[in-house]
């Protein structure tokens, strides 16, 4: 390099150096501040799930221990004879019967034979 553009770039340097040094300090400053509110926010984020977790856990062992006294009396209760358990004589009887076949076929051709004297007539039943 020649001197002449050492000398040239000395005032340059200088009032980039002047005015480009406060910038980057308050942006240094900012940087470090936004980098110490996340890790902050993290931290509470971590505390919250933490909470949340021994919640959740305390949830499920309440429901557990429900589960098992329930099963525990269940366990009880089948485990009575069956000559003690009350008698329950509607548990005993089938399903209601169905309908035969005869009467099925006889509504079928019901439904056909109105809805030909519909057709023949022009009017539905709707």
């Amino acid at each position: 390099m020649s001197s002449q553009l050492v000398e040239a770039l000395i005032p340059i340097v200088s009032i980039l150096a002047v005015f480009g040094m406060p910038v980057a300090i308050v942006f240094v400053a900012k940087f470090f501040k936004l980098k110490e509110k996340e890790i902050a926010l993290e931290g509470e984020a971590q505390r919250w799930a933490e909470k949340q977790s021994a919640q959740l856990e305390a949830r499920v062992q309440r429901l557990e221990s429900v589960l098992m006294s329930l099963d525990q009396d269940l366990r009880t209760r089948l485990s009575r004879p069956l000559l003690q358990q009350p008698a329950r004589p509607e548990l005993m009887e089938g399903p209601p019967a169905l309908p035969l076949a005869d009467e099925a076929t006889g509504a079928a051709q019901a439904l056909a034979d109105d809805a030909t004297r519909a057709a023949q007539t022009g009017k539905t039943r709707f």
